[in-house]
């Protein structure tokens, strides 16, 4: 069961690029194409399963029979970062796809409808190539790959409930996957013995966390549709391993010692809480304005991030610590994000609807952390669709332009200044195609 899980997590993950999967969202709320092409408001529907597990699970009442609800993106990302010894060097990421799905369907003539699904939750990969810029004691390991990608695939199973035919309640729980790689020069930042020492460090880690969501809907007349959702933290412990080479400090500072290491390593990642509220207006039979706001409280998650490596194989390090263990934490000091987003769309013929939308965000990111590897400043996205229906199969694409967003860095709060003096400059494009069979 764990081997499936991790095949259909690396499905999943295969091609997730730049600094988000949709760019109105670092954290994504909203999955499908018609979601997307609405400027990421979520739509009920009668045949929405995906939304309605990954927004607000109430909304799996407006299922009106068994829906299998699938889909796909394809994401495309541009940056360009400098600092004191590099020049608009461009982010290496290529184009990629990334499936997903969910299964919902009534009870009978009951009240309750079911449905489970894997939906991506968070997706952040970014790879770059550029030169190490000198740090304590001139150190530096030159022109050298800098990657680092925190995925996370989320199994979720949701159950609603119809208290009368206008207002629905819903509740999910889901299992979250989590995969972390880092390789790149490491720079040690609370260790008190190590603070602003680098090393090239290659680590990998998964773990599973578990949270929750509970959401409202609910239909005041038949033109105004409004819901509520909110979803818990997740916590993950995920553990794997960690070798590098510290060569070049050791050198610099004149150290004799071997450079190679190997550590067991694992990684607490906090995932936020967060809170939507959207609401539907059908303005007559051919027209409906939707709008959206999210709330995600990355201020209590994203505050640090922990490492601890342990067992460590290179009895020299070992003995110059007097440990085999290090632990170490990046500071992060997240702000919280609040994104607003609106769409329209237009009933053409009975069975082709055309969309549009545009997302506004702030970047989550402060200045005094940011570097290349944390990038998340998408802030603007125009966004448009097709959605067309034949009989029970519905047909959904989605497209969406996240204008290139730049962030600059005075006095850097990571040692050892690295990354004071730089820009970092990150833009998306994502195409999302999205089919719903209903039987």
């Amino acid at each position: 069961m764990k081997a499936t899980t991790h095949r259909l997590f690396h499905v999943l993950a295969l091609g997730a690029i730049a600094s988000g999967l949709h760019a109105q969202d670092f954290y994504l709320n909203t999955t499908s194409a018609r979601s997307q092409a609405v400027g990421g408001v979520y739509i009920p529907s009668s045949s929405g399963a995906l939304d309605a597990l990954a927004t607000n699970p109430a909304g799996l009442s407006t299922l009106t029979s068994r829906t299998l609800d699938l889909s796909v993106t394809s994401v495309f990302a541009r940056g360009s970062f400098s600092n004191s010894v590099n020049q608009n060097v461009p982010l290496q990421n290529s184009p990629g796809v990334m499936p997903y799905g969910a299964f919902g369907t009534p009870i009978g003539h009951s009240r309750f409808t079911i449905g489970v699904g894997l939906v991506p939750e968070l997706m952040s990969v970014s790879d770059w190539k550029y030169v190490d810029a000198p740090g304590v004691a001139g150190a530096t390991y030159g022109l050298q790959t800098q990657k680092s990608a925190i995925l996370s695939a989320r199994s979720v199973a949701g159950v609603s409930y119809s208290l009368n035919r206008a207002v629905s309640v819903g509740a999910s729980i889901g299992f979250d996957y989590n995969k972390n790689t880092l390789e790149a020069p490491y720079i040690f930042q609370s260790h008190p013995a190590l603070a602003g020492l680098k090393t090239l460090l290659d680590l990998h880690t998964t773990g599973v966390g578990r949270n929750y969501s509970v959401g409202i809907l609910a239909s005041p007349s038949k033109k105004v549709q409004f819901g509520a959702a909110w979803k818990s933290r997740t916590v993950i412990d995920s553990d794997g391993t960690a070798t590098g080479n510290i060569g070049a400090q050791l050198d610099a500072a004149g150290l004799a010692a071997r450079p190679d290491f190997a550590y067991s390593a694992r990684v607490r990642n906090v995932f936020p809480q967060s809170v939507i509220g959207h609401i539907l207006w059908q303005v007559d039979n051919r027209w409906n304005l939707a709008f959206q706001t999210n709330w995600v409280n990355w201020k209590d998650a994203f505050v640090t991030l922990p490492v601890a490596l342990t067992n460590g194989t290179n009895a020299d390090i070992n003995g110059l610590l007097g440990t085999n263990t290090l632990n170490d934490g990046v500071p992060l000091h997240w702000k919280d994000q609040f994104s607003f987003h609106g769409g329209v769309e237009r009933l053409v013929t009975e069975n082709v609807s055309v969309r549009g939308g545009f997302a506004h965000s702030n970047s989550p990111v402060p200045n005094s952390t940011l570097s290349p590897l944390t990038a998340a400043i998408m802030k603007d996205q125009l966004t448009t669709g097709l959605g067309i229906r034949r009989g029970r199969v519905r047909y959904d694409l989605g497209y969406g332009f996240g204008f290139q967003a730049h962030q600059s860095v005075g006095q850097s709060g990571l040692l050892s200044g690295e990354y004071s003096n730089s820009r970092v400059g990150i833009g998306t494009q994502a195409l999302t195609f999205n089919t719903s069979f209903q039987f």
